[in-house]
């Protein structure tokens, strides 16, 4: 069966360097993007239902998975070059063996489920009705480039991750469907205070009942379930379930 893990302890430094390479550029291209997006003057637009973005940016679940990686990524850096300047017959030094568990549980548990859940359903509702995501009037201040930008980047950057990096599975589930059902209620709850006061993160959210709320919660939650549990097929592929996974990681 294939296993990356045979290629990865005799190219370390590559697989090093390249996720060195992907973490950088894709910092760089996390922080130029924020700047540019927040920045957005949508209080020039005469169109009511793009002034509300100056306080709804916050809520959208594309900045919410976005502020996930800010601190991820320098994490993934500092661990990948401390790796990398480490000399073979060394120990890993127990700081950055912390470092490279929690960043193996926030990735898995949080940035891959939300980001891969988030990204594939903007992009089937962009195809399938843009007007449940956004007033089309938004193309005026928001590219397709910058759609792009937001939803394909992040995509591409979670599956690399996911493929470049040694993990093996967890021996229990349990703290990662915790932390990812804590996240799931504090975004479920912030969208259900904003329609009690009138406020629609989404113009889909505008035609929901009480029902449908409810159904698009347990989607969620389910959809999000789904990434963090299929994850681990893919893991299970490429690295294998051996333990000595974990050494090198």
């Amino acid at each position: 069966m294939f296993n990356l893990q045979n290629i990865f302890l005799r190219n370390s430094k590559l697989f090093l360097k390249t996720r060195l390479f992907m973490y950088c550029l894709t910092y760089a291209h996390l922080n130029i993007m924020s700047v540019v997006l927040l920045n957005k003057d949508f209080a020039t637009s005469n169109d009511p239902d793009l002034k509300v973005y100056l306080t709804l940016k916050w809520k959208l679940i594309t900045t919410w998975f976005n502020i996930l990686t800010i601190p991820y990524i320098p994490i993934c850096v500092y661990v990948d070059w401390r790796e990398l300047k480490r000399k073979a017959d060394r120990p890993v030094p127990p700081n950055v063996e912390k470092l490279k568990n929690i960043r193996d549980f926030y990735f898995t548990n949080l940035i891959l489920p939300a980001t891969l859940y988030a990204d594939v359903l903007f992009w089937n509702l962009w195809n399938t009705d843009r007007k449940l995501l956004m007033p089309l009037s938004v193309d005026k201040y928001v590219s397709v480039w910058e759609q792009h930008s937001m939803h394909t980047a992040s995509l591409v950057f979670v599956i690399f991750d996911l493929v470049l990096v040694p993990r093996q599975r967890p021996k229990t589930y349990k703290w990662g469907v915790i932390l990812l059902s804590i996240y799931l209620t504090s975004y479920i709850f912030v969208c259900l205070t904003s329609l009690l006061k009138g406020e629609y993160v989404y113009p889909g959210l505008k035609s929901f009942t009480t029902f449908k709320f409810v159904v698009l919660t347990i989607h969620m939650f389910i959809g999000h379930m789904f990434y963090y549990t299929g994850q681990w097929i893919v893991i299970d592929l490429l690295w294998g379930q051996s333990k000595s996974v974990k050494k090198i990681a």
